[in-house]
């Protein structure tokens, strides 16, 4: 014999089950493409991947784990790459560059091994997520507009 009472949930009590309901709490989205191209950047076969910070890999590690899956008509609108980001920090100066699978930094790219790449990746218009600098401080940075690039 037990002594366990049974606790009933309010009928305020809002949370629902759902998947269409759940689809909305989702912070990031990534293309099964992407996932892969992130599991080869962190399994360090590429030998620029090595020396990728640790900050970065839990990063993009945390965007594997969590994010939803992007298809349809909004993935126009997702930072994945190639696809021009145009976003500001802190409300400081407007600044653009191509999204791209690496962990070079180039002239005019943003690669996703970088502070700035991983936490530009899955991220939605108008949406606005904490930065790391290399110095240690912490900005915000909003993604203002996404265009699609043809690859060259």
């Amino acid at each position: 014999m037990t002594n366990a009472q049974y606790a009933r949930v309010p009928n305020s009590f809002a949370y629902d089950t759902t998947p269409e309901n759940r689809l909305n709490d989702v912070e990031f989205f990534l293309r099964p493409s992407d996932r892969t191209d992130i599991d080869w950047l962190l399994s360090r076969d590429d030998p620029a991947a090595r020396n990728m910070p640790r900050l970065v890999e839990g990063i993009l590690r945390y965007k594997m784990r969590t994010a939803g899956k992007a298809a349809g008509k909004g993935i126009d609108q997702i930072a994945l790459p190639l696809k021009r980001i145009t976003y500001a920090e802190n409300n400081g100066p407007i600044q653009k560059g191509i999204l791209t699978m690496s962990v070079v930094e180039r002239p005019g790219r943003i690669p996703v091994g970088s502070l700035l790449g991983a936490t530009l990746l899955g991220m939605s218009r108008y949406q606005e997520e904490p930065l790391k600098k290399e110095d240690g401080r912490t900005v915000i940075v909003g993604v203002l507009k996404i265009e699609t690039v043809e690859p060259v």
